[in-house]
């Protein structure tokens, strides 16, 4: 016997396979899967992949638990999601839960504590008994998602336009903005005159002290390109910040350190000064050695965990559920589970 276990956000789609002893026995991928970023027909249509992948060898009435965390799940047409279920030959019944219970159970086994979760967007909860009872943010790129993977790719692309619509060459950031926003943007004719530079990649660097119009012209064409695009792809840029801010700019630091703090208020809202129990940290913008988690980090203290595998976690609660494992071998498996440990 099997349970399988999901973690489907904006960017992607996670599926993971266990047998009774925790071991994994099928993995699938594909894009994003949540229904309010993507549309329902397309949304399912990526989860039914990562699911056909993770299924792939097994018979699938063997699979005696599911749980399926879904970010975006309000937004879901049930029927549109129940006919692509049914088309695996799945027979058991999904329970579909928020991304934030899962998040949580990705970085602990402990049923109490505080989620924070920082990618495309950004959210917080109290968790209790292993499900949010208390919320904050949320609230979507155009009124909320502080500290956010958006949010820190438009405040990038935002310093960029301002800093060359005042004729100045900026730093580190605005150069990576420009090559992120106008590389593939050909040069004009008149731009074969090695006089005139060309308004691509490098283009900030081979500016003379005359050339305050055709910066303003630069910020004009990097609005034009980064409003023609969804607004969402503006996270894409994150990363730049990352690394402007590791090379010594400034702009790209105060991003990042106003980022931490927004997060931390978010965080906040939530939690207590007198809470208790861990605070995890998942999602790509807190992953890894990058600046705003570390800064997140050393603001909340030893409290704050990171997250592990979200497909892992949803399969460590499917398989709790389904196979009745006891506290200190559901334990075990979660390390194993959710950090290979």
């Amino acid at each position: 016997m099997y349970v399988l276990g999901m973690d489907v956000g904006g960017t992607s789609s996670r599926a993971l396979l266990l047998d009774a002893s925790g071991r994994r026995s099928g993995y699938g991928h594909a894009a994003g899967g949540n229904p309010a970023a993507h549309g329902n027909a397309a949304a399912v249509a990526n989860i039914g992949l990562a699911l056909g992948s993770a299924l792939r060898g097994t018979d699938p009435a063997l699979v005696a638990g599911a749980v399926v965390g879904l970010a975006g799940s309000g937004a879901l047409e049930r029927p549109v999601f129940d006919r692509m279920w049914a088309a695996t030959g799945l027979r058991v019944a999904p329970r579909l839960v928020g991304d934030l219970g899962i998040a949580f159970a990705a970085g602990t086994a402990e049923p109490h504590g505080t989620v924070l979760i920082a990618g495309t967007g950004a959210i917080a909860a109290r968790i209790e008994d292993g499900e949010p009872v208390t919320v904050a943010d949320g609230l979507g790129w155009l009124l909320g998602d502080q500290g956010s993977g958006f949010w820190l790719g438009r405040r990038a692309a935002r310093a960029a336009a301002r800093a060359l619509s005042r004729g100045d060459a900026g730093g580190t950031l605005t150069r990576l903005v420009m090559d992120a926003l106008l590389d593939d943007t050909p040069p004009r004719p008149e731009a074969t005159d090695p006089e005139t530079p060309a308004p691509g990649r490098g283009v900030v660097g081979e500016m003379g002290d005359g050339a305050a119009g055709e910066m303003r012209a630069l910020a004009i064409r990097l609005v034009v390109r980064a409003q023609s695009r969804p607004p969402l792809e503006l996270a894409r840029l994150a990363p730049l910040v990352a690394r402007a801010a590791a090379e010594g700019d400034p702009v790209a630091r105060e991003i990042v350190s106003t980022a931490a703090r927004l997060l931390c208020e978010t965080v906040a809202e939530v939690r207590p000064a007198d809470g208790t129990g861990p605070i995890v940290l998942a999602g790509g913008v807190l992953a890894g050695d990058g600046p705003v988690g570390a800064a997140v980090r050393e603001r909340l203290g030893s409290g704050a965990v990171p997250a592990g595998d979200g497909a892992g976690a949803a399969a460590w609660l499917a398989g709790r559920e389904a196979f009745g494992w006891d506290p200190a071998t559901a334990a075990l498996l979660h390390a194993r589970v959710a950090f290979g440990r």
